[in-house]
Protein backbone atom coordinates (compact mmCIF):
# COMPACT_ATOMS: atom_id res chain seq x y z
CA UNK A 1 0.00 0.00 0.00
CA UNK A 2 1.31 3.45 -1.08
CA UNK A 3 1.83 6.04 2.31
CA UNK A 4 2.09 9.66 1.93
CA UNK A 5 3.33 11.43 5.30
CA UNK A 6 2.83 15.29 5.49
CA UNK A 7 2.70 17.40 9.17
CA UNK A 8 -1.31 17.63 8.76
CA UNK A 9 -4.05 16.37 6.94
CA UNK A 10 -7.27 18.23 6.69
CA UNK A 11 -9.86 15.79 5.44
CA UNK A 12 -12.65 18.27 3.13
CA UNK A 13 -12.08 21.86 1.48
CA UNK A 14 -15.20 23.66 2.26
CA UNK A 15 -14.79 26.27 4.17
CA UNK A 16 -14.17 25.62 7.07
CA UNK A 17 -11.23 23.10 5.72
CA UNK A 18 -9.50 25.41 3.12
CA UNK A 19 -9.76 28.03 6.25
CA UNK A 20 -8.06 25.80 8.79
CA UNK A 21 -5.58 24.97 6.05
CA UNK A 22 -4.98 28.54 4.90
CA UNK A 23 -4.44 29.75 8.24
CA UNK A 24 -1.86 26.95 8.84
CA UNK A 25 0.03 26.83 5.54
CA UNK A 26 0.68 30.63 5.33
CA UNK A 27 2.80 29.74 8.53
CA UNK A 28 4.65 27.44 6.53
CA UNK A 29 3.15 24.06 7.92
CA UNK A 30 2.76 21.40 5.55
CA UNK A 31 -0.33 20.60 5.00
CA UNK A 32 -2.61 18.40 2.65
CA UNK A 33 -5.94 19.23 2.28
CA UNK A 34 -8.49 16.39 1.18
CA UNK A 35 -11.68 16.44 -0.54
CA UNK A 36 -13.86 13.67 -2.08
CA UNK A 37 -15.43 15.81 -4.86
CA UNK A 38 -14.30 16.99 -7.88
CA UNK A 39 -14.10 20.86 -7.94
CA UNK A 40 -15.71 23.00 -8.29
CA UNK A 41 -18.78 21.14 -7.18
CA UNK A 42 -21.82 22.42 -5.17
CA UNK A 43 -23.21 22.33 -1.73
CA UNK A 44 -26.47 22.24 -0.34
CA UNK A 45 -27.05 26.03 1.13
CA UNK A 46 -28.85 28.66 1.99
CA UNK A 47 -25.78 30.06 0.45
CA UNK A 48 -25.30 33.41 2.84
CA UNK A 49 -21.82 34.56 4.41
CA UNK A 50 -22.39 36.06 7.87
CA UNK A 51 -20.60 38.71 9.61
CA UNK A 52 -17.98 36.28 11.25
CA UNK A 53 -17.47 34.46 7.74
CA UNK A 54 -16.41 37.96 6.48
CA UNK A 55 -13.83 38.10 9.03
CA UNK A 56 -11.59 35.21 7.85
CA UNK A 57 -12.29 36.02 4.24
CA UNK A 58 -10.65 39.58 4.87
CA UNK A 59 -7.75 37.58 7.31
CA UNK A 60 -7.19 35.25 4.47
CA UNK A 61 -6.67 37.69 1.44
CA UNK A 62 -9.97 36.46 0.02
CA UNK A 63 -11.91 39.54 -0.08
CA UNK A 64 -11.63 41.21 -3.17
CA UNK A 65 -12.32 37.99 -5.27
CA UNK A 66 -15.70 37.41 -3.21
CA UNK A 67 -16.74 40.96 -3.92
CA UNK A 68 -17.13 40.13 -7.84
CA UNK A 69 -18.94 37.17 -7.65
CA UNK A 70 -21.17 37.60 -4.07
CA UNK A 71 -24.54 39.66 -3.98
CA UNK A 72 -23.64 42.24 -0.33
CA UNK A 73 -27.11 41.49 1.16
CA UNK A 74 -28.43 43.91 3.90
CA UNK A 75 -29.03 42.03 6.58
CA UNK A 76 -31.92 40.01 7.97
CA UNK A 77 -35.48 40.31 7.38
CA UNK A 78 -37.72 37.94 9.49
CA UNK A 79 -41.23 37.66 9.62
CA UNK A 80 -43.75 36.36 11.64
CA UNK A 81 -46.93 34.39 11.78
CA UNK A 82 -49.60 37.61 12.27
CA UNK A 83 -47.60 38.72 9.25
CA UNK A 84 -45.01 41.58 11.06
CA UNK A 85 -41.85 42.80 9.56
CA UNK A 86 -38.60 43.03 11.51
CA UNK A 87 -35.22 44.60 9.70
CA UNK A 88 -32.00 43.51 11.32
CA UNK A 89 -29.49 45.81 9.54
CA UNK A 90 -26.28 43.99 9.21
CA UNK A 91 -23.43 46.07 10.64
CA UNK A 92 -20.76 45.54 8.32
CA UNK A 93 -20.56 43.92 4.56
CA UNK A 94 -21.44 40.64 3.99
CA UNK A 95 -22.02 38.38 0.84
CA UNK A 96 -24.85 36.16 -0.60
CA UNK A 97 -22.90 33.75 -3.44
CA UNK A 98 -23.52 30.30 -4.35
CA UNK A 99 -21.29 28.11 -2.33
CA UNK A 100 -20.08 26.32 -5.62
CA UNK A 101 -18.59 29.47 -6.17
CA UNK A 102 -17.60 30.65 -2.45
CA UNK A 103 -15.75 26.93 -1.41
CA UNK A 104 -13.69 27.44 -4.54
CA UNK A 105 -12.72 30.76 -3.61
CA UNK A 106 -11.64 29.44 -0.11
CA UNK A 107 -9.98 26.37 -1.64
CA UNK A 108 -8.07 28.05 -3.80
CA UNK A 109 -6.91 30.70 -0.94
CA UNK A 110 -5.83 27.94 0.63
CA UNK A 111 -3.54 26.16 -1.88
CA UNK A 112 -2.31 29.97 -2.54
CA UNK A 113 -1.11 30.12 0.93
CA UNK A 114 0.86 27.09 0.12
CA UNK A 115 -1.58 24.41 1.31
CA UNK A 116 -1.17 21.16 -1.17
CA UNK A 117 -4.64 19.83 -2.44
CA UNK A 118 -6.15 16.53 -3.68
CA UNK A 119 -10.18 16.07 -4.92
CA UNK A 120 -11.27 12.81 -5.73
CA UNK A 121 -9.80 11.34 -2.99
CA UNK A 122 -12.08 9.05 -0.29
CA UNK A 123 -11.35 8.75 2.84
CA UNK A 124 -12.28 5.60 4.88
CA UNK A 125 -11.09 5.94 8.74
CA UNK A 126 -8.52 7.08 10.26
CA UNK A 127 -5.20 5.41 10.95
CA UNK A 128 -4.90 4.83 15.34
CA UNK A 129 -2.06 3.55 17.07
CA UNK A 130 -0.94 3.49 20.71
CA UNK A 131 -4.11 4.99 21.03
CA UNK A 132 -3.51 8.43 18.75
CA UNK A 133 -4.28 9.38 15.30
CA UNK A 134 -1.96 9.25 13.21
CA UNK A 135 -3.48 9.69 9.53
CA UNK A 136 -6.19 8.14 7.43
CA UNK A 137 -7.02 5.68 5.14
CA UNK A 138 -8.15 6.75 1.75
CA UNK A 139 -8.88 5.57 -1.76
CA UNK A 140 -7.27 8.04 -4.53
CA UNK A 141 -6.95 7.22 -8.42
CA UNK A 142 -8.17 4.03 -8.21
CA UNK A 143 -5.43 2.85 -5.11
CA UNK A 144 -5.58 2.53 -1.60
CA UNK A 145 -3.30 4.79 0.47
CA UNK A 146 -1.72 5.74 3.69
CA UNK A 147 -2.19 9.46 4.66
CA UNK A 148 0.57 9.73 7.56
CA UNK A 149 0.26 13.18 9.47
CA UNK A 150 0.93 13.98 13.19
CA UNK A 151 -2.10 15.57 13.32
CA UNK A 152 -5.56 15.05 11.58
CA UNK A 153 -8.72 17.41 10.94
CA UNK A 154 -11.54 16.56 10.11
CA UNK A 155 -13.79 19.15 8.76
CA UNK A 156 -15.50 16.67 6.24
CA UNK A 157 -19.24 17.76 6.72
CA UNK A 158 -22.28 16.74 8.32
CA UNK A 159 -22.04 12.89 7.65
CA UNK A 160 -17.92 12.67 8.20
CA UNK A 161 -16.11 9.82 7.82
CA UNK A 162 -13.82 11.06 10.41
CA UNK A 163 -16.61 12.21 13.15
CA UNK A 164 -17.39 8.33 12.53
CA UNK A 165 -14.06 6.60 13.37
CA UNK A 166 -13.34 8.78 16.43
CA UNK A 167 -17.17 7.81 17.59
CA UNK A 168 -18.09 11.67 17.94
CA UNK A 169 -21.01 11.64 15.67
CA UNK A 170 -24.08 12.39 17.57
CA UNK A 171 -27.66 12.29 15.71
CA UNK A 172 -29.87 13.22 18.20
CA UNK A 173 -33.77 14.17 16.73
CA UNK A 174 -34.08 17.52 18.88
CA UNK A 175 -30.59 18.87 17.84
CA UNK A 176 -30.56 17.43 14.60
CA UNK A 177 -32.24 19.18 11.55
CA UNK A 178 -33.20 18.24 7.88
CA UNK A 179 -33.02 21.32 4.69
CA UNK A 180 -34.34 21.40 1.15
CA UNK A 181 -33.41 24.18 -1.37
CA UNK A 182 -33.67 25.33 -4.72
CA UNK A 183 -33.59 28.44 -6.96
CA UNK A 184 -35.61 30.89 -8.17
CA UNK A 185 -35.01 33.36 -11.04
CA UNK A 186 -37.28 36.36 -11.15
CA UNK A 187 -38.16 36.86 -7.54
CA UNK A 188 -38.46 40.28 -6.37
CA UNK A 189 -37.02 40.87 -2.65
CA UNK A 190 -35.60 44.02 -0.64
CA UNK A 191 -31.79 42.85 -0.57
CA UNK A 192 -32.12 41.38 3.12
CA UNK A 193 -31.69 37.31 3.68
CA UNK A 194 -35.21 36.95 4.78
CA UNK A 195 -36.32 34.31 7.24
CA UNK A 196 -40.26 33.04 7.30
CA UNK A 197 -41.90 31.86 10.38
CA UNK A 198 -45.28 31.44 8.98
CA UNK A 199 -48.14 29.62 10.84
CA UNK A 200 -48.73 27.18 8.14
CA UNK A 201 -44.88 25.86 8.38
CA UNK A 202 -44.19 26.28 11.87
CA UNK A 203 -42.31 24.74 13.85
CA UNK A 204 -40.35 25.09 10.45
CA UNK A 205 -39.25 27.86 8.59
CA UNK A 206 -38.74 29.41 5.23
CA UNK A 207 -35.55 31.26 3.90
CA UNK A 208 -35.61 33.40 0.81
CA UNK A 209 -32.12 34.63 0.08
CA UNK A 210 -30.62 36.89 -2.73
CA UNK A 211 -28.14 34.44 -4.34
CA UNK A 212 -24.95 35.98 -5.92
CA UNK A 213 -25.43 39.22 -7.91
CA UNK A 214 -25.89 37.36 -11.90
CA UNK A 215 -28.79 39.80 -11.80
CA UNK A 216 -32.61 38.19 -12.93
CA UNK A 217 -33.09 38.31 -9.38
CA UNK A 218 -32.30 35.18 -8.55
CA UNK A 219 -33.06 33.64 -5.10
CA UNK A 220 -32.39 30.68 -2.69
CA UNK A 221 -35.19 28.95 -1.38
CA UNK A 222 -35.68 26.72 1.13
CA UNK A 223 -36.78 25.40 4.36
CA UNK A 224 -35.72 23.86 7.56
CA UNK A 225 -37.03 21.49 9.84
CA UNK A 226 -36.09 19.81 12.77
CA UNK A 227 -36.30 16.22 13.10
CA UNK A 228 -37.95 16.00 16.23
CA UNK A 229 -40.86 18.39 14.84
CA UNK A 230 -41.09 16.94 11.51
CA UNK A 231 -45.26 17.55 11.10
CA UNK A 232 -46.07 14.84 8.16
CA UNK A 233 -45.81 16.81 5.22
CA UNK A 234 -43.06 16.47 2.74
CA UNK A 235 -40.84 19.77 2.59
CA UNK A 236 -41.48 20.61 -0.37
CA UNK A 237 -44.95 20.28 0.50
CA UNK A 238 -44.75 22.72 3.03
CA UNK A 239 -42.60 25.15 0.94
CA UNK A 240 -45.76 25.12 -1.62
CA UNK A 241 -48.31 25.84 0.94
CA UNK A 242 -46.09 28.99 2.12
CA UNK A 243 -46.26 29.98 -1.91
CA UNK A 244 -50.28 29.46 -2.00
CA UNK A 245 -50.77 31.06 1.81
CA UNK A 246 -48.53 33.57 2.46
CA UNK A 247 -48.16 37.11 1.23
CA UNK A 248 -44.22 36.89 1.78
CA UNK A 249 -44.73 33.60 -0.70
CA UNK A 250 -46.85 35.12 -3.34
CA UNK A 251 -44.12 36.36 -5.68
CA UNK A 252 -42.82 33.09 -5.81
CA UNK A 253 -45.83 32.09 -7.92
CA UNK A 254 -44.84 34.80 -11.05
CA UNK A 255 -40.89 33.40 -10.56
CA UNK A 256 -39.18 30.39 -12.30
CA UNK A 257 -37.96 27.68 -10.50
CA UNK A 258 -34.48 26.69 -12.36
CA UNK A 259 -33.35 23.92 -10.50
CA UNK A 260 -34.55 21.01 -8.66
CA UNK A 261 -35.08 20.61 -4.73
CA UNK A 262 -32.27 19.23 -2.81
CA UNK A 263 -32.20 18.16 0.79
CA UNK A 264 -29.13 17.64 3.05
CA UNK A 265 -28.31 17.19 7.27
CA UNK A 266 -27.57 20.07 9.75
CA UNK A 267 -26.25 18.11 12.71
CA UNK A 268 -26.52 21.42 15.40
CA UNK A 269 -24.43 22.45 18.39
CA UNK A 270 -26.30 20.95 21.29
CA UNK A 271 -25.41 17.68 20.56
CA UNK A 272 -21.64 18.03 19.78
CA UNK A 273 -19.06 16.32 21.17
CA UNK A 274 -15.74 17.73 22.50
CA UNK A 275 -14.42 17.21 19.13
CA UNK A 276 -10.77 15.79 20.08
CA UNK A 277 -8.82 13.02 20.57
CA UNK A 278 -5.52 12.14 20.76
CA UNK A 279 -4.00 13.84 17.26
CA UNK A 280 -7.40 14.73 15.80
CA UNK A 281 -9.96 17.79 15.64
CA UNK A 282 -13.57 17.79 14.00
CA UNK A 283 -14.30 21.14 12.97
CA UNK A 284 -17.27 22.68 11.36
CA UNK A 285 -20.51 19.89 10.27
CA UNK A 286 -18.07 17.02 10.85
CA UNK A 287 -18.23 18.32 14.49
CA UNK A 288 -22.30 18.99 14.67
CA UNK A 289 -21.37 23.03 15.25
CA UNK A 290 -23.92 24.28 12.96
CA UNK A 291 -25.73 27.38 15.33
CA UNK A 292 -29.28 25.96 16.47
CA UNK A 293 -32.46 28.58 15.75
CA UNK A 294 -30.80 30.23 12.13
CA UNK A 295 -28.91 27.24 10.84
CA UNK A 296 -25.44 29.32 10.38
CA UNK A 297 -23.05 26.69 9.57
CA UNK A 298 -20.20 28.67 7.30
CA UNK A 299 -19.23 30.73 10.04
CA UNK A 300 -18.69 28.66 12.91
CA UNK A 301 -17.16 26.23 10.31
CA UNK A 302 -14.17 28.52 10.14
CA UNK A 303 -14.63 29.90 13.23
CA UNK A 304 -13.35 26.34 14.47
CA UNK A 305 -10.88 26.09 11.25
CA UNK A 306 -9.17 28.83 12.56
CA UNK A 307 -9.12 27.69 16.51
CA UNK A 308 -7.96 23.83 15.17
CA UNK A 309 -5.25 26.07 13.27
CA UNK A 310 -4.28 27.49 16.09
CA UNK A 311 -4.24 24.40 18.26
CA UNK A 312 -2.31 22.36 15.93
CA UNK A 313 0.21 24.74 15.30
CA UNK A 314 0.90 24.84 19.01
CA UNK A 315 1.20 21.12 19.14
CA UNK A 316 3.48 20.99 16.34
CA UNK A 317 5.97 23.45 18.10
CA UNK A 318 5.83 21.29 21.10
CA UNK A 319 5.82 17.84 19.27
CA UNK A 320 3.02 16.94 21.55
CA UNK A 321 -0.29 15.41 20.09
CA UNK A 322 -1.63 13.83 23.12
CA UNK A 323 -5.22 14.16 24.32
CA UNK A 324 -4.62 17.20 26.95
CA UNK A 325 -2.75 19.34 24.05
CA UNK A 326 -5.58 18.93 21.57
CA UNK A 327 -8.01 19.81 24.63
CA UNK A 328 -6.95 23.18 24.28
CA UNK A 329 -9.48 22.90 21.04
CA UNK A 330 -12.48 22.14 22.95
CA UNK A 331 -11.32 24.97 25.81
CA UNK A 332 -11.31 27.51 22.41
CA UNK A 333 -14.98 26.63 21.00
CA UNK A 334 -16.66 26.42 24.58
CA UNK A 335 -15.26 29.73 26.22
CA UNK A 336 -16.18 31.04 21.86
CA UNK A 337 -19.73 29.26 22.12
CA UNK A 338 -21.29 28.32 25.37
CA UNK A 339 -22.75 30.96 26.33
CA UNK A 340 -24.16 31.56 22.34
CA UNK A 341 -26.02 28.52 22.19
CA UNK A 342 -27.66 28.81 25.70
CA UNK A 343 -29.12 32.23 24.00
CA UNK A 344 -30.13 30.80 20.96
CA UNK A 345 -31.30 27.78 22.24
CA UNK A 346 -33.53 29.37 24.63
CA UNK A 347 -34.88 31.76 21.35
CA UNK A 348 -35.27 28.70 19.26
CA UNK A 349 -37.47 26.88 21.66
CA UNK A 350 -40.08 29.86 22.09
CA UNK A 351 -39.39 30.24 18.23
CA UNK A 352 -41.65 27.09 17.48
CA UNK A 353 -44.74 28.93 18.82
CA UNK A 354 -46.53 31.09 16.87
CA UNK A 355 -47.67 33.38 19.79
CA UNK A 356 -44.25 33.49 21.09
CA UNK A 357 -42.69 34.75 17.92
CA UNK A 358 -45.19 37.21 17.52
CA UNK A 359 -44.60 38.78 20.74
CA UNK A 360 -41.09 38.84 20.71
CA UNK A 361 -41.20 40.61 16.49
CA UNK A 362 -42.99 43.09 18.51
CA UNK A 363 -40.59 43.67 20.97
CA UNK A 364 -37.99 43.82 18.81
CA UNK A 365 -39.45 46.82 16.93
CA UNK A 366 -41.07 48.28 19.88
CA UNK A 367 -38.40 47.96 22.46
CA UNK A 368 -34.89 49.48 21.37
CA UNK A 369 -33.13 47.97 24.69
CA UNK A 370 -34.79 44.63 23.49
CA UNK A 371 -33.30 45.00 19.94
CA UNK A 372 -29.71 46.02 20.51
CA UNK A 373 -29.71 42.20 22.33
CA UNK A 374 -31.18 40.50 19.28
CA UNK A 375 -28.56 42.17 17.29
CA UNK A 376 -26.23 41.43 19.44
CA UNK A 377 -27.09 37.72 19.06
CA UNK A 378 -27.73 37.31 15.76
CA UNK A 379 -24.28 38.87 14.45
CA UNK A 380 -21.88 36.49 15.84
CA UNK A 381 -19.09 39.04 15.35
CA UNK A 382 -20.08 41.62 17.39
CA UNK A 383 -20.84 39.09 20.36
CA UNK A 384 -17.80 36.93 20.04
CA UNK A 385 -14.36 38.88 19.41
Amino acid sequence: MKTIEREVIVVGSGPGGSACASYMAREGVDVLLLDKERWPRDKVCGDSQAEVTMKHVRELGAFEELSVVGYPNKGFLLTSPDYQKAYLPAPGVRFSTPRRLFDNIMKNTAIRHGAEFMEECWVSDVIMEDGQVRGVKAKYEGEYVEFRSKIVIGADGAHSRVARALGMFPDNPPDTGAGLRCFYENCEHEGYIEIHFDKDVLPGYIWIFPSGSAGNNVVNVGIGFGMDIYNGRTLQESVEVFIQNSPFGERLKKAKQISPWKGWRLPTAPQAFDNFAAGAMLIGDAGSFILPLTGEGVGPAMETGKMAADTAMEALKKGDFSLKTMSKFGERWHNTYDEKYKSMLAMNDAFRKPEAINDTVNMYLTNEEFKAEVLKLMYFADSAQ
